[in-house]
């Protein structure tokens, strides 16, 4: 196993920047590492198993990672009569609970499958409808074939990211949440914990809410809002203390959940609330930055919508501490341009610090030196930050660039979750480095969302010509006029690909011109591939 201070290297000293040599090197590494997996070895873990791995093979077509499972069943009551009983599945996206669904509308939904994409579509069939009542060992037979379905089905990207499937399983959730009301108010948070409140309706999905964000913050170009920012879910970091409301003086989001565009909002709050909420610790939304290298923020920092949302999250993370430790003269800086509410100074002053923008998320166990190491984590500038103490009592912080990380994965070894890459560590020499914790699939999508800036930024496109590129290669799609406001009475109809428009949360998704980046895969083990070797010297 390669040691410790190989790794690992102090906030304080400069980042080396690679020459054409190491880039060199690091392409032959990726080809001919041998790879060490020092906890997982498949023959002391009979019940190892992996539930979605990612390869960020070719230069390309980013899919955005989905993992449907159908854990359980329950029994609803019929809405016409309130009486007549039957057995719905609950669908579990992502590792949240997302509905329950009918049998009847999930043979719907593998019927629209086999009719739209037969040709491509080749794993395991849909159970059969049954004309006799099922006993609860046949019920969950059929469940049991359901998940694996879905768990097939989901390995095929082209399949799992069309606007017909992302509609549907937005259906199965505002069906199975059965509102009282259609229109609704939704509370979404600022970086500084400021609340800002819209009107929408239950059904709207994450990019409808986004854009109606988008107007309500002044924004003038809502792709690049969706590009630049991510809508979450976040708790209060404290778990014993309640959190009943937030304000600018208690926020300190911990993020645990990154909301996707086959779901609704509203429903997801509402949902999580009911079925996840302990002790009065409440779910909240909040809005929070996807930009992961500081040159892309300085180049937007000439527009003054974005210089306050992100000067907004900025003095926010100063005042909750996760920007320490600070030198004095540049802490004296920062206040001063603080009291000054001179924002761009402030961000300028920001971008100086190794430790800015950076997402905490929570402590968990690592096998980084060594297995069942606590560790604090951090996802931010393009890589991994895992802080251990040394032995001594003293913290040491290994950083991992996301350039040297070949393949992530979620693995599952009875009822433990595990977030791994794949990293190289040294020449010709790749390692697993595994963490136990229950943010593995938030882990995954933040890392994508890195993987996606450092793809366009070498390929040296704007954003706009990135948005009217993905625009030209949707084909029908029509693009609703910013100068008419949205009417919440009309009901919404989704245009041929109009879902697909843009993604919805910052990894804005295939281009024709590039192979595919991302492989979408569950309970498969991932394929070798060469990571990231189009990048440049600069990344690595």
């Amino acid at each position: 196993m390669v040691s410790s201070s190989a790794m690992a290297r102090n906030y304080g000293e400069k980042p080396s920047t690679s020459s054409m040599e190491e880039d060199l090197e690091i392409e032959r590494s990726m080809r001919n590492a041998s790879i060490i997996d020092h906890q997982y070895e498949a023959e002391q873990h009979k019940d190892h198993r992996v539930l979605n791995a990612f390869n960020p093979t070719d230069k390309s077509t980013y899919s955005d990672m989905i993992h449907i499972d159908v854990p359980d069943t329950r029994q609803l009551v019929e809405r016409s009569d309130g009486v007549t009983k039957y057995t719905a599945y609950n669908i579990h996206i992502n590792g949240w609970y997302h509905g329950s669904v009918r049998f009847s509308h999930l043979y719907e939904f593998a019927e629209l499958i086999k009719q739209k994409f037969s040709q491509r579509y080749k794993g395991p069939e849909f159970p059969a409808k049954k004309l006799f009542k099922l006993d609860p060992k046949a019920i969950d037979e059929r469940r049991q074939k359901i998940s694996k379905y879905f768990q097939a089905m989901v390995q095929y990207p082209e399949i799992a990211r069309h606007y017909l499937i992302e509609k549907k399983l937005l259906g199965f959730q505002i069906d199975s949440f059965r509102a009282t009301s259609q229109y609704v108010s939704l509370d979404v948070y600022l970086g500084n914990g400021e609340k800002t409140t819209i009107k929408c309706l239950v059904s709207d999905s994450t990019l409808e809410i986004m854009r109606i964000l988008a107007e309500k913050l002044g924004f003038n170009n809502k792709d690049e809002f969706i590009y630049h920012f991510g809508l979450f879910m976040a708790k209060g970091r404290d778990p014993s203390a309640a959190c009943y409301s937030v304000t600018p003086d208690n926020f300190n989001p911990l993020l645990t959940r990154f909301l996707r565009n086959f779901e609704a909002p509203f429903v997801s709050l509402s949902t999580a609330n009911q079925k996840y909420n302990e002790n009065g610790h409440y779910n909240f939304l909040c809005i929070r930055k996807l930009i992961w290298d500081t040159r892309i923020e300085e180049s937007i920092l000439d527009d003054g919508v974005f210089v306050d949302m992100i000067y907004r999250q900025a003095i926010q993370d100063f005042k909750n501490g996760h920007m320490d430790p600070i030198k004095e003269d540049l802490e004296y800086k920062m206040k001063s341009c603080m009291q000054r509410k001179d924002k761009i100074m402030f961000l300028r002053t920001c971008h100086l610090l190794p430790t800015y923008s950076y997402e905490h998320l929570s402590a968990c166990t690592c096998d980084y030196p060594t297995p069942g190491t606590p560790c604090e984590i951090k996802f931010g500038r393009r890589q991994i930050v895992l802080t251990t103490n040394d032995g001594t009592g003293a913290s040491k912080a290994s950083l991992f660039r996301a350039t040297r990380i070949r393949v992530w994965r979620i693995t599952q070894i009875m009822d433990k979750i595990s977030f791994q890459f794949e990293y190289l560590m040294a020449k010709d020499t790749f390692e697993w480095i595994t963490l136990d914790t229950n943010q593995s699939i938030l882990m995954s999508l933040l890392l994508q969302s890195i993987g996606s800036e450092i793809l366009y930024e070498h390929n040296n496109m704007s954003i706009e010509q990135q948005v009217m590129k993905e625009k030209q290669s949707k084909g029908n799609y029509v693009e609703k006029s910013d100068k008419l406001p949205r009417d919440p009475k009309k009901p919404i109809i989704v245009l041929k690909n109009a879902v697909e428009e843009a993604d919805p949360l910052g990894v804005m998704e295939h281009y024709h011109n590039y192979n595919r980046m991302l492989t979408t895969i569950s309970d498969g083990i991932p394929q070798r591939n060469q990571a990231f070797t189009d990048i440049t010297n600069d990344d690595l």
